[in-house]
């Protein structure tokens, strides 16, 4: 087994649960016909008994971002240009929240990654809870 795993950011979801299907609003954040969009759709769906989920990641030129900012940003930007009826739909969503995932760690040593004032204050407008998880290291 290698024992040199550091800790990694991996990527950040954004999961959205709601009593409405949420097909058109996956259909705008994450455009099926635009192959180069920078968010893509991971499920949108029913969720028994909840109602409907869907799941997003922000993608940027070069693959998933190096920084739960540079991601977090990139799904606000997406969520804040979203038409009228669809910000509509948006604020029916009963949960919304950014989930920072991170791969955790064999070797020893820390990653600290910061969230703005700023990127956190577009959170709270748009209603956004976060969440860290933390993945276990292959072995």
């Amino acid at each position: 087994m290698d024992n040199q795993h550091p800790v990694q950011y991996l990527n950040t979801d954004l999961e959205l649960i709601a009593t409405t299907d949420l097909a058109s609003l996956a259909q705008a954040l994450a455009p099926s016909h635009i192959k180069a969009a920078s968010i893509c759709c991971l499920h949108v769906g029913d969720m028994d008994p909840l109602g409907y989920h869907a799941r997003f990641e922000a993608f940027g030129p070069e693959g998933n971002y190096d920084t739960p900012e540079q991601s977090i940003n990139a799904l606000l930007s997406a969520i804040e240009q979203l038409d009228p009826p669809l910000h509509a739909l948006w604020q029916a969503c009963s949960t919304k929240t950014l989930d920072i995932g991170y791969r955790s760690a064999i070797a020893p040593g820390t990653l600290s990654n910061q969230l703005s004032l700023r990127t956190l204050a577009r959170m709270q407008v748009l209603g956004i809870d976060l969440s860290i998880t933390l993945y276990p290291v292959d072995e």
